[in-house]
Formats: structure tokens, C-alpha cells, sequence
């Protein structure tokens, strides 16, 4: 009877090389999500940032057929007395504690919406889907017009300390931003800032004709 020869071991993974793996691939799919979410909200914002130098233009456009009249919209918030805000001792030094909540917000940002939606339509001469240019139908639905993150634009005749303020007291729109939140200054897209000369502005288009500056934001 000849030698017994031993079987060879059969390759494998060990555990510890089998969690190693594991573990790799939890972080490139977390690195690969985190990625797509960066894309998505640097999409999203420029294409919120594209409307609003539209919708400045678009506005433009209106008040110079109309003698720098401006359309009647439901107003956002009261802005009759926003020069005091700039002033020591004004009556709208906590104007934003002022503000509504975010619920009634909403409400009001739909009407203010709907009323210079309609006021921009009825000036085109011929009303279409690409009046604010090509946009989804989650943002505008011949009826409204919203962020990319389903929020109404609003539009403000004038300025206000607790949502914003354009140099010479100049009209804007504005984005809640992707928290959805009109109090949350931080996050919100105003239409002034997008035409500022800086890139993809359209330095000197403004309301009424008065050309754009920075912001009092």
C-alpha cells in the first residue's frame, strides 16, 4: 500500500475577508448615493436659478409696456412700510417673528402665484408651454409655476426684512429652496441674485428697467 497523500485545502473567503468585502461595498454604494443625491440638488437648483432670471426678465418685459406698472398680485406679506425696516428703531425690527407660519405661507404663495402667472401669460402673444422655458410639468402647469422642488415661486413688489431685499428697493422673485421653508432664509433662490453679472447672469436685466446690482439680503 503505497503513501497516503493529503487532500490539498479547498480555496476559499474567510470571514474576515468576507466582511472586508461587505464593508467596501457599503461605502462605495454610500459614496455612489451620496453623489446622485449632490447631482440632483445642483440640478435642481440651477434649474430654479434659470427660472427665476426668466421670470425677472418676463417682468421686465411687462412693466416697460406698462409705464413701469407693475400687475396686481395677492400679496406675500405686507411690504407697504418695508423702508422702515431699514432704519434704527424701525417698527419691523422683528419682522420676522411677524411673519405668518409656514401653513398660511403656503396659501398665500399659491395666489400670489396664480395672480402673476396670469399676468405673464395674458401679455404673451402667443401662450405656450415654453413661456418660462422648458420646463416639467411638476413645475409649471399652465396654471403655476414652481421650484424644482414643487414649491410656488413668489413673486414681491417690494422689499421685506424677513424674506428679502433687492438694492433700490427693487421687485424680485424668490424660492423657498429645497427645504420647502419661506422663513428659512438661508436656502431660498432669489431672482436678484441670479442677475448680479455673475456666471449665467444676465447683468442688467431688471424690473422696470432699473438695471440689477447686488443684494441687501
Amino acid at each position: 500500500m503505497g503513501p497516503i497523500q493529503s487532500r490539498a485545502p479547498r480555496g476559499g473567503f474567510t470571514l474576515t475577508e468576507m466582511l472586508t468585502v461587505v464593508a467596501a461595498l457599503v461605502i462605495v454604494l454610500g459614496l455612489m448615493v451620496s453623489l446622485a443625491w449632490d447631482v440632483r440638488r445642483q440640478s435642481a437648483e440651477r434649474l430654479t436659478k434659470d427660472l427665476l432670471v426668466k421670470l425677472d426678465a418676463l417682468m421686465a418685459q411687462y412693466a416697460a409696456r406698462h409705464n413701469r406698472q407693475l400687475p396686481q398680485v395677492t400679496p406675500f406679506v405686507e411690504t407697504s412700510n418695508a423702508a422702515e425696516a431699514t432704519r434704527p428703531g424701525g417698527a419691523w425690527l422683528k419682522a420676522e417673528e411677524d411673519l405668518p407660519d409656514e401653513e398660511q405661507l403656503l396659501e398665500t404663495a399659491q395666489l400670489n402665484n396664480r395672480d402673476f402667472v396670469l399676468a405673464l401669460r395674458a401679455e404673451a402673444a402667443e401662450p405656450s408651454p415654453e413661456l418660462f422655458g422648458p420646463l416639467a410639468g411638476s413645475m409649471y402647469d399652465e396654471v403655476m409655476v414652481r421650484d424644482a422642488w414643487g414649491t410656488p415661486i413668489v413673486f414681491m413688489p417690494a422689499m421685506h426684512p424677513a424674506v428679502g431685499m433687492a438694492l433700490e428697493n427693487r421687485p424680485f422673485f424668490f424660492s423657498a429652496g429645497p427645504d420647502r421653508k419661506f422663513r428659512t432664509r438661508d436656502d431660498n433662490l432669489y431672482s436678484y441674485e441670479q442677475t448680479s453679472g455673475g456666471p449665467g447672469s444676465q447683468a442688467g436685466v431688471g424690473i422696470g428697467g432699473v438695471g440689477t446690482g447686488g443684494s441687501a439680503r
